[in-house]
């Protein structure tokens, strides 16, 4: 009877033993994807600026042959225009070229928050003016959506990108959508058997920051490791902040 006893405990301890091995494996591959979802990106705006950059090399200004006064152009929509910037000048044909510009469905939970950000970004890295952001919206649209945008602009006529940008959050944030985006959210629990670790990370990160926009990102990540739960928690919480 003894040795039956010391054989169940001795197999008991290999089960909790194999357990927490595999619980070390996942809290090591979580902390990496944690670090991996910043990177990413960065690696976006990167690529962005490189495909710029290349087209300022291609591009050579076409100069008219006899001399014009040169006048300065109002504005077209309203609100403030960025002009573009510095020496480095790319034309409105190349920008429209541009691969990454993002296509909207309406589909998803927040996607509109996806083509905000990455106009954003072109906007503060390209100098891009709000005349050919706007002008680039009716192509970005489909179906459905597009039909909403031309809807829009026939009722209330030009208007910069500041404007779009607020509409467009307030038809696609809507109550019903928070609610079940927040509904999501909280139902959402980690779980090392059947999760790819980045994959529901970066979901429910982008879950927060459409109902959250202002919330830093060390309270997003916090609140997301909170539903890690356990051991889990504070062993990715611990690994989070020990310097690199």
């Amino acid at each position: 009877m003894e040795d039956l006893s010391i054989l169940n405990i001795n197999h008991q301890l290999k089960v909790l033993k194999d357990h927490v091995l595999e619980r070390a494996k996942n809290t090591n591959q979580f902390a990496t994807h944690l670090a991996k979802s910043d990177s990413e990106r960065q690696k976006l705006r990167n690529e962005i600026i490189a495909n710029v950059e290349q087209i300022n090399k291609n591009y050579e200004p076409h100069m008219p042959s006899h001399s014009t006064p040169l006048t300065e152009e109002k504005p077209s929509v309203k609100g403030s225009v960025t002009p573009f910037l510095g020496e480095n000048v790319i034309s409105a044909k190349d920008i429209s070229k541009l691969e990454e510009w993002p296509t909207f469905s309406g589909e998803g939970e927040y996607n509109h928050i996806e083509l905000i950000r990455t106009i954003d970004i072109f906007q503060e890295d390209l100098h891009i003016p709000d005349e050919i952001i706007v002008g680039k919206l009716h192509s970005l649209f489909s179906r459905t959506e597009n039909k909403w945008y031309c809807k829009m602009r026939q009722d209330h006529g030009k208007h910069d990108w500041s404007w779009w940008k607020s509409e467009i959050i307030t038809k696609w944030a809507n109550n019903s959508r928070r609610f079940k985006m927040e509904n999501a959210f909280e139902s959402a629990i980690f779980n090392s058997e059947k999760d790819k670790p980045l994959t529901w990370f970066l979901k429910q990160k982008e879950r927060l920051s459409a109902l959250h926009p202002d919330m830093s990102e060390t309270m997003i990540k916090m609140k997301i490791l909170r539903k890690c739960g356990g051991e889990l928690e504070h062993a990715i919480k611990y690994r989070c902040e020990e310097p690199c």
